[in-house]
């Protein structure tokens, strides 16, 4: 095997720079899927391929059950993989391509009766669910694996923040443009090529982590005590997988990162899926699509800039706190003022941008704290397993998100024929865009004061955890 040296013995060894600043080429393929789905998706099956509304808002939810079953469970497999490239790394490779490819059947619009639109829609949203469920979750756990160190995990998650929101911008503000140019008008052709270049730019994304990070996943190239570590495991059963979740729900930082990262991602998710909707009907300007995208995340970038510099100087959950109340005080601000100055409209989502990425950009290394937190309180340490919290929350905050928003504009009789929404219609569309924004950005900062409690606590615990691995050597 090549370069059985390249990873530094030691779990706190400094990471290569080439490795700090590249790990995030795989935000490729989780931005390409995240965004395009969150934004697109909704619209895609109501105007392009013309399902029912509440029709799509049922298929999304029923998927979301689904992924209460199967996160944990792909979780679970990870962390009882044995593969020659390592726990993670192995996931990356296999199932990368499968992932492109039901990512662009998910956007495309066969000449089909309306029934079997709406069976083909379930069979492609559920393979390219599976297919991400195992690419993303193998791609977040990696980062665990490759070091310990909370502010080296920052460092690489500062690489996936920029790469995630340059991929993000892209997609938000330049897709429908690109579809319209591309099929001169024409939705289905044009999401089918677009869709063709995201998927192919999603695979290579994680092939690419796959090939950056060898020697990095501790099966990779072990080291000599990861040998004895794995011998002494190959000695003992796999843990029961019953036994396995009943450990993890003993985790209680876990189970309140669980509940904030559902609550996050479903109100991203609203406010990213109603976008167009709300630019074209309630502003009355579908030209300012583009351009209110690049404001609500170009801001972003600076926030990446400084991330490391915050989660230092504040400590990560600290600087997630303050991000969530620069976002609460500009949704405050639109909501009194009703988006009628759009300069202000605009400089608010500008501002608040600023605020979400610190908190989005701190969320995976916020969750492996729990990690810790779980190996001290069961004396289990489950990587890939915790980390599905990010994962399960990502995905059913995201399907309940814009499940609800199919749901809504179904109640609010939103018929995708006219070219003017009835007032009730638009006027809800408003109100949902942005009072419930609101009132989940307050219930969020509530949630991460009760686990800035847990933050305060680490430091003694991984202090205790090194203790009692030194003592069992």
């Amino acid at each position: 095997m090549k370069n059985e040296a390249a990873r530094p013995a030691g779990a706190l060894a400094p990471l290569p720079r080439k490795l700090r600043l590249f790990y995030g080429v795989g935000e490729f393929g989780q931005q390409f899927s995240v965004m395009s789905l969150s934004m697109f998706l909704l619209f895609f099956y109501t105007d392009v391929l013309k399902i029912d509304p509440k029709a799509a808002g049922v298929l999304l939810l029923i998927a979301k059950f689904w992924d209460a079953v199967n996160d944990p469970l792909m979780g679970a497999i990870i962390e009882r993989s044995n593969g020659k490239h390592g726990k993670c790394r192995t996931f990356l490779l296999r199932w990368s391509v499968p992932a492109g490819v039901f990512f662009w059947l998910m956007f495309n619009a066969p000449d089909l009766s309306p029934t079997m639109k709406l069976v083909y829609a379930y069979v492609t949203y559920f393979g390219q669910d599976l297919c991400y469920t195992a690419t993303g979750l193998a791609y977040t756990t990696l980062m665990a694996r490759i070091t310990s160190d909370p502010i080296q995990r920052v460092a690489l998650n500062q690489s996936r923040a920029f790469i995630s929101m340059f991929t993000a911008i892209f997609v938000s503000s330049m897709t429908m443009g690109l579809v319209e140019s591309v099929g001169n008008g024409d939705y289905v052709v044009g999401f089918r090529v677009v869709m063709a270049v995201y998927a192919v730019l999603l695979t290579l994304g994680y092939i690419g982590v796959f090939l950056l990070t060898r020697g990095y996943d501790k099966q990779d190239v072990p080291t000599e005590e990861e040998k004895a570590e794995a011998a002494s495991k190959a000695e003992k059963p796999h843990m029961p997988l019953g036994t396995m979740i009943k450990l993890l729900l003993q985790n209680n930082l876990w189970r309140w990162f669980v509940v904030t990262t559902l609550l996050y991602y479903g109100t991203s998710s609203i406010t990213q899926g109603l976008l167009i909707y709300y630019v074209r009907d309630y502003i009355g300007n579908s030209d300012l699509v583009g351009l209110a995208s690049l404001a609500s995340m170009i801001s972003g970038f600076f926030a990446i800039v400084l991330l490391k510099f915050f989660a230092q100087k504040m400590g990560k959950v600290r600087a997630s706190i303050m991000g969530l109340g620069i976002a609460f005080t500009c949704m405050l601000v639109r909501v009194v003022s009703q988006d009628q100055i759009i300069p202000l409209y605009l400089a608010c989502l500008l501002v608040a941008g600023f605020g979400l990425s610190l908190f989005a950009s701190l969320v995976i290394p916020n969750i492996m704290d729990s990690i810790d937190y779980g190996e001290w309180k069961t004396g289990v340490r489950s990587d890939a397993l915790v980390m599905s919290a990010n994962s399960f929350g990502t995905k059913i905050g995201q399907g309940l998100g814009t499940a609800s928003i199919a749901f809504m504009l179904d109640a609010m009789g939103y018929d995708e024929t006219l070219a003017v929404q009835t007032e009730s219609c638009v006027s809800g569309i408003h109100w949902l865009a942005t009072l419930l924004p609101l009132i989940m950005y307050g219930v969020l900062i509530v949630l991460m004061l009760v686990i800035y409690r847990y933050e305060k606590k680490m430091p003694a615990i991984r202090a205790e955890l090194a203790a009692r691995r030194e003592k069992a050597q």
